[in-house]
């Protein structure tokens, strides 16, 4: 059932300008919100811009004089919310926090259309007065610490979309159309902090639940919002940091109302899968500050999938693992420039969460790609029931394995220590030389480094009939390469020769992978046989493995065409006219 379908049945009206509720107890929660003490002041958005004077990319898209909040949000077991707001309050010495109770109801119209612009619209009561807010941003965009933020003060409870601020920024026509969706309902501790000298900090400490509007589902809400008001946003890493000591904390890159949509959502929905966006670099970015962009891109591409993990979505495994991937090649490409101890503290960061990942990666891979389109063909083998139930077994172990490395301190420590480098600009510690070339135009360095992405393909593929497995697989591996570099940078190029030139390396790509899945399975079969009936299994694997091996040959020669095509290829990247040095066609 859609959430318009879902608002219809639990007995939502529409009635002027604003929907009124059949349901009481939300329609109380709607009506009413209890402070305790007054709220802290506004954001310093002097301050914030001075912040985002190193975020370039918000200046590029017309962003300029909005309202930002800058805001890392942090994960919690209602358990440890005590301790770690005492650890808050002792940061903060002067200051013994204020108390409120918020409560907040979200609206949208019936076919979403606020949230499929990225937006969010909520009224929340506030010692008697109505506060509008509309905050902007993709829901699972590739920035997870800041987000548009637009205020303005309502006479009543009911949205307004011609209010001053705020309202400029929703779409037109939505006045008579507009329903509550759901609401929060939470308890919360503020405490104001200074780390730093101009460093504040507004730490807020939530308890509570989202509700559904149907008055079923329900969401609880344990969590620390550290919202920067002046200085370093790197600044919050390092508080947060501070509490990971306390207590077990991840960061959350959902909003409450990404969370509240959910809730409207057939039966138990899960999480969705986000696929990676395109990093948006101006051609006069410094080289750091498109390293940096690179850097948060990726690791909102990392975190925002965690949850789909953790439901045992596989393509939120095989994202998670991309984006992992991509930071590798991030920090790859860019090493030159880099300071070697920080390549390889990062390369121990990543490590062993890609060994994680990567092996319910294979194991999903092996039952989609490999054992479900030969399964028709191999019925009559014994053996492929039992070899199914084999998969099935090392896949939830292998899940169970992911879940343990999401929830654990040390991925939550390694996934705030890399943000903090991504935000601090860890490397500017390096020689004179490295500083001078991170602060030169990227659109200088861009081309060069696809161009070494390039070679090393090219070199890859020569006399490919002769290849051995092996060499193929590095040739895949060169070949990933050049396409992420290519992703990360594409932004500075014709989009057009960029696409051009992308479905060429897919389809290659495509094809190789393709082998690599029947290697890898080589060695993943006596696994999947060591806890089964041995003789059946074992001989419905080696069919199974025949039956790939064989549709491989008969591709052969379409994988060398493909690459062939790939070879010939101009690069995008380059002058018109600079000369290019051709490798040799592919032979036998």
């Amino acid at each position: 059932m859609r959430a318009s379908a879902q608002l219809s049945h639990a007995g939502w009206k529409a009635g002027g300008d604003c929907a009124k509720l059949k349901y009481r107890r939300f329609a109380e929660l709607a009506a009413r919100s209890a402070v305790d003490r007054p709220a802290s002041q506004g954001p310093d958005h002097a301050a914030i811009r001075d912040v985002h004077r190193e975020r370039p990319d918000l200046l590029k898209r017309g962003r300029r004089g909005i309202s930002t909040e800058v805001e890392l949000k942090l994960a919690a077991s209602a358990a440890d919310l005590p301790e770690l707001k005492r650890a808050l309050v002792e940061m903060a010495p002067t200051s013994a926090g204020s108390h409120s109770r918020l409560i907040s109801t979200y609206y949208d119209t019936p076919d979403l259309a606020l949230k499929r612009r990225g937006l969010s619209l909520r009224v929340r009561e506030q010692s008697g007065r109505f506060i509008q807010t509309v905050k902007s941003g993709d829901l699972a965009g590739g920035d997870f610490l800041t987000r548009g933020e637009w205020e303005d003060e309502l006479a009543e409870s009911c949205p307004d979309p011609a209010a001053a601020q705020s309202g400029e920024h929703l779409p037109g026509g939505i006045a008579g159309v507009l329903q509550p969706l759901f609401a929060t309902d939470v308890t919360r501790t503020t405490v104001a902090i200074e780390p730093a000298p101009a460093t504040r900090i507004e730490a807020a400490i939530d308890q509570g639940e989202i509700r559904a509007a149907d008055g079923g589902g329900t969401e609880p809400i344990s969590e620390i919002e550290l919202e920067l008001k002046s200085g370093d946003a790197a600044a919050l890493y390092d508080v947060a940091l501070q509490l990971l000591e306390v207590a077990s904390i991840r960061i959350e890159p959902r909003s409450k109302s990404e969370r509240g949509y959910l809730l409207g959502e057939e039966g138990e929905a899960a999480p969705p899968v986000v696929h990676a966006e395109s990093v948006a670099l101006d051609q006069m970015m410094s080289v750091e500050a498109a390293l940096q962009e690179i850097g948060r891109a990726c690791l909102a591409h990392l975190l925002h999938n965690e949850a789909a993990a953790l439901a045992m979505e596989p393509e939120g495994v095989h994202q998670m693992r991309v984006a992992v991937r991509r930071i590798r090649s991030a920090i790859s490409a860019f090493k030159k420039l880099l300071p070697a101890a920080d390549r390889r503290r990062v390369s121990r960061e990543l490590a062993w969460l890609v060994d994680i990942l990567g092996r319910a990666r294979n194991l999903d891979v092996f039952g989609t790609d490999l054992l479900q389109p030969a399964r028709a063909a191999l019925s009559h083998e014994a053996g492929i029931s039992d070899l199914a139930a084999a998969l099935d077994r090392e896949r939830k172990a292998a899940y169970k394995r992911i879940e343990w490395a999401i929830l654990s301190k040390r991925h939550a420590a390694g996934m705030l220590r890399l943000s903090h480098w991504f935000e601090a600009r860890g490397w500017r510690d390096g020689s004179a030389g490295r500083s001078a070339l991170l602060t030169s135009p990227i659109s200088e360095l861009a081309p060069r480094l696809l161009d070494r992405r390039w070679r090393e393909l090219r070199k890859r593929s020569k006399r490919f009939g002769r290849l051995t497995a092996p060499q193929r697989h590095k040739l895949r591996i060169a070949a990933k390469k050049l396409r992420y570099t290519m992703e990360l940078l594409g932004s500075l190029f014709d989009q057009d020769e960029l696409q051009e030139f992308m479905k060429r390396l897919k389809r290659l790509q495509d094809d190789l992978g393709y082998a690599n899945d029947v290697r890898v399975a080589h060695d993943i079969l006596p696994e999947l046989c060591a806890g089964a009936r041995h003789g059946p299994v074992t001989r419905a694997g080696a069919r199974l493995l025949e039956w790939h091996e064989q549709a491989l040959a008969k591709a052969e020669r379409k994988l060398r065409q493909r690459l062939n095509r790939l070879n010939r290829a101009a690069p995008f990247w380059r002058e018109r006219g600079t000369p290019d040095v051709r490798s040799e066609r592919v032979g036998a």
